[in-house]
């Protein structure tokens, strides 16, 4: 259902009106998301169900730019792994999901493939909710954990592993993908070091359409800072 949003409480908590009435929702996606959530605008919730759950409602999605963006940050690895499945996921065709939630080095890893020769690959996934014009940002906040994430897929390519970090796109106006050196300079450099590691940074575009969301299209990964933006 749709409904206005109001205003965000804290970082998991917002108040949204549907039909009338005020509701709590809860925001799963950690991120800012400043330039979605203003006051108006048009949101997609449903019903948070659960005996633990402390809101009314879930939200699924904002609409921008006449194009819904997914903020539902728990989708994330479901949609990677079904699209690798489908092979939507070009360069990771003839790969078998093995694992979720792959315990590595100092911390975990979304996923762990295997292809058919053996190799194995593990592949971190990222949600990206921000856009500036055509070209997709990520982070929208600093993130320490997306850092560290980097450097246990760098250190899995040391060891014999193919590594990725997929950035599932929420933008429909998208053409390409820069780290945001702004928000988080840190994060830039680390994925241009794993990039030099032998990590591949892989971005696919998100699509909510009729009540579906899909991994669809691919998009560029471009390291170096756009026009807008300068490298520290």
């Amino acid at each position: 259902m749709e409904g206005r949003f109001i205003r965000r409480e804290g970082r998991f908590r917002a108040y949204v009106e549907v039909n009338g009435k005020v509701k709590t929702a809860h925001v799963h996606d950690p991120g800012r998301l400043t330039e979605l959530l203003v006051r108006g605008a048009t949101v997609l919730v449903r019903p948070h169900i659960g005996s633990s759950r402390k809101t009314e409602l879930y939200m699924v999605a904002t609409l921008a730019n006449n194009c819904w963006v997914l903020v539902d940050s728990a989708l994330h690895v479901k949609l990677a792994e079904e699209a690798i499945r489908r092979g939507v996921v070009r360069e990771l065709r003839g790969y078998e999901v093995v694992r979720k939630e792959v315990k590595y080095g100092d911390g975990r890893l979304d996923l762990l493939l295997k292809s058919a020769e053996g190799v194995e690959a593990l592949v971190e996934v990222k949600g990206c909710t921000l856009s500036v014009g055509e070209i997709a940002l990520f982070p929208d906040a600093p993130t320490l954990r997306g850092k560290r994430h980097l450097k246990e897929l760098a250190k899995a390519v040391r060891d014999g592993y193919e590594g990725y970090v997929l950035f599932l796109v929420a933008r429909c106006e998208a053409r390409e993908l820069r780290p945001n050196y702004e928000v988080d300079p840190g994060f830039a450099e680390a994925l241009k070091e794993a990039f030099r590691a032998g990590v591949k940074p892989l971005a696919y575009k998100v699509v909510l359409k009729e009540g579906e969301v899909n991994v669809t299209e691919p998009i560029p990964v471009k390291l170096e800072p756009p026009r807008f933006q300068s490298s520290p």
